[in-house]
């Protein structure tokens, strides 16, 4: 290549959303445009996200990537986090800020669908999604014959609808779109016996577009040199697209707020034994199936680190938890009382209560007992997957922001008894950029985008005789 290009990332997660810039020579580099703080608001009842807040942030950033930057950019993109929606009025407006998955309005949602529409199992055959209460479907049908979702004229998911906000058009991308339990899992279209019943029809974009489609030109401040790509809009998708396997068999484990361990496949796994196991089969940027389970992630971290007043950066809650002893008590990071706690030490103490076992003396303890316990539940993951497939994985690559705790890593490589290969740590911002590469033209295959990957972004080796 012989003069440099780039391409603008917006990765959204809950905490924090970001902008991106990646730099195409003979390697790729990352250059982080700037971020600012996302927030759950508890207004009108429900627990939201603040669309205008968002969208004018983004826009200072991208404003700021444009001035300050003198390689050209090609396009920009944006990833998130799955499952909720923007309800769009016939003005092409946002009727209302997007309630936030850890609002309790779909509580009681999958009882009311299986003894109305169809069984737990049924629903995960055609959609090869498992149930989880945030689910798309259990929050619409929350709202099902309410005036506002009457009102509503258009669905768009989060990255789509900033996408959407980028380039004036509308459409829902497959990644995204798979996480719903909404979408039929052999067609790839959504199920209209689904949609229907809740009455949704003629409010979603016809067809999930795939990732790298080309949106339009971006029409903030008429740069219209600039596209706007629908890349892998779900991130952990973004996040899988920037693994730099040279082994196939692998399981993969995307850390962040949520933990996502999986693996790829050609098929999903639809069985009565993967639905048992909570299994759920994603789409992924090369319209391969993702199946995975989500686990209750580093949420747990971050909200002890709240409980604790936030004294710690995370280096140093990585050091603290390192330096006192194993913790032999492990919690069930997915047992509802770790969700959405007003207190998260508290629900800590809870949950051991009920057990029986005394709360723990120090800080430091409350932390050990988090990342053991996230790695003990991504082992039982990947020992689900690896019966559900019939044989082992070689080894596991972990990505995303829990890359970055050697001792996270370490432990997960003592639990699983695997090699663990941890990076690259911008693992959604790169797969995002490396979509839309390819959409380009400048990155000629998959294959070419993982030797890119393996030249520009170091990994780390962990195993399980890693000394901790």
């Amino acid at each position: 290549m012989n003069d440099p290009i780039s391409y603008l990332a917006i990765d959204m997660g809950a905490g924090s959303i970001r902008l991106l810039q990646g730099i195409f020579t003979d390697r790729l580099e990352i250059k982080e445009i700037g971020r600012f703080t996302n927030s759950i608001d508890f207004v009108d009842g429900h627990d939201r996200w603040n669309l205008e807040y968002i969208t004018n942030e983004l826009k200072a950033l991208i404003d700021k990537a444009f001035c300050e930057t003198e390689v050209p950019i090609r396009s920009i993109g944006a990833d998130s986090w799955g499952v909720d929606f923007v309800l769009l009025g016939n003005d092409g407006k946002p009727l209302e800020d997007p309630v936030a998955y850890r609002d309790k309005r779909t509580d009681g949602m999958y009882e009311k669908w299986c003894d109305n529409v169809m069984s737990g199992f049924d629903t995960f055959k055609r959609t090869g999604i498992n149930y989880n209460i945030f689910n798309s479907l259990y929050q619409f049908l929350s709202i099902k014959d309410t005036s506002l979702l009457r009102e509503a004229h258009t669905i768009l998911f989060i990255s789509d609808y900033v996408n959407y906000f980028l380039s004036g058009v509308m459409a829902n991308e497959l990644t995204l779109s798979s996480t719903t339990q909404m979408l039929n899992v052999e067609t790839g279209k959504w199920d209209t016996e689904i949609t229907g019943y809740i009455g949704i029809n003629d409010m979603l974009p016809e067809l999930p577009v795939m990732p790298g489609t080309v949106l339009g030109h971006l029409k903030l401040d008429n740069r219209i040199d600039t596209r706007v790509i629908a890349t892998a809009g779900h991130d952990t998708a973004s996040a899988v697209a920037a693994i730099p396997y040279e082994e196939e068999n692998f399981a993969f484990i995307s850390t962040g707020t949520w933990c996502i361990a999986g693996m790829l496949s050609e098929k999903p796994l639809l069985s009565q034994k993967a639905y048992e196991a909570c299994i759920t089969n994603e789409r992924a940027a090369n319209n391969m199936f993702r199946p995975l389970k989500n686990i209750m992630g580093l949420w747990l971290v971050q909200q002890l680190r709240v409980a604790f007043g936030g004294v710690h950066s995370y280096s140093e809650i990585d050091e603290m938890a390192r330096n006192v002893d194993r913790s032999f008590v492990l919690i069930d990071p997915d047992d509802p009382v770790f969700f959405n706690p007003d207190n998260m030490k508290e629900a800590f103490d809870e949950y051991l209560k009920k057990k029986g076992i005394a709360s723990f003396s120090s800080a430091a303890a409350y932390y050990r007992c988090a990342y053991e316990s996230l790695a003990n539940s991504f082992n039982k993951t990947i020992k689900e997957l690896e019966l559900l497939r019939g044989y082992s994985f070689k080894n596991i690559h972990l990505t995303g922001g829990g890359s970055k705790s050697d001792l996270l890593c370490k432990l997960t490589a003592q639990y699983a008894g695997k090699k663990v290969i941890a990076g690259p740590v911008e693992g959604a911002a790169i797969g995002n950029i490396i979509i839309q590469a390819e959409a380009d033209g400048v990155v000629k295959s998959d294959d070419d985008a993982r030797k890119m990957i393996a030249r520009s972004f170091d990994v780390n080796i962990f195993t399980p005789k890693t000394r901790i």
